[in-house]
């Protein structure tokens, strides 16, 4: 049980400390982009944010959860395809270490993702919804330039990796959702999260 909660709580902890550090990393573009455009900027932290609320149980809503594991794994997985992608700048000694703990902390927000998951299947039209709000996450950030900033010459790669991880992930959690709950490291985290489900 001590364990258990020494968990819950740094889990927490670490949520609240990296939504810190992704306002942080988006500080100047949040401060040059309109006041209406600014929900689309802050992908990874808003998603973590958001989160926080189905951690401490005060959020019980299948369609939120997955909207919100959804947002989790696309951007999770947006973040390191990006820099593996890239080697010769992210993985350069000026920035190798805060590459490794962004991969780091992105592939906990992947398997944060796959434990949040709400077991119950959400109906089409409620999937729809999910994958339309990514759909038009992605026109934001590449027509209308929400985007974060990337690599010179990477946005058309980077545009492409989002909209296949859009499909992938809304699609794969609806249709693989409860295959995944079975995942070893996302059961666990999922055991500490919610343990009355176990």
């Amino acid at each position: 049980m001590f364990l258990r909660n020494f968990l819950f709580y740094a889990l927490i902890a670490g949520n609240i400390l990296a939504v810190i550090i992704g306002f942080i990393y988006y500080g100047d573009q949040l401060s040059a982009t309109p006041p209406h455009l600014l929900l689309f900027v802050p992908d990874c932290p808003l998603y973590v944010l958001l989160a926080i609320p189905i951690l401490l149980k005060l959020v019980k809503n299948d369609f939120y959860s997955f909207l919100v594991s959804a947002g989790l794994l696309k951007y999770g997985l947006w973040t390191i395809i990006i820099m593996l992608s890239f080697p010769s700048i992210y993985f350069s000694p000026p920035l190798i270490a805060v590459t490794l703990l962004f991969i780091a902390g992105h592939l906990i927000m992947s398997l944060e993702a796959l434990a949040l998951f709400p077991a119950r299947r959400l109906s089409v039209l409620a999937v729809s919804l999910v994958l339309a709000w990514f759909l038009f996450n992605d026109f934001m950030d590449y027509a209308v330039g929400t985007r974060p900033s990337l690599p010179p010459g990477a946005e058309a790669l980077a545009a492409a990796y989002a909209l296949i991880l859009t499909f992938t992930s809304v699609l794969l959690l609806h249709f693989k959702g409860k295959g995944l709950l079975a995942f070893a490291p996302a059961k666990w985290l999922r055991s500490i999260i919610f343990p009355q489900k176990q």
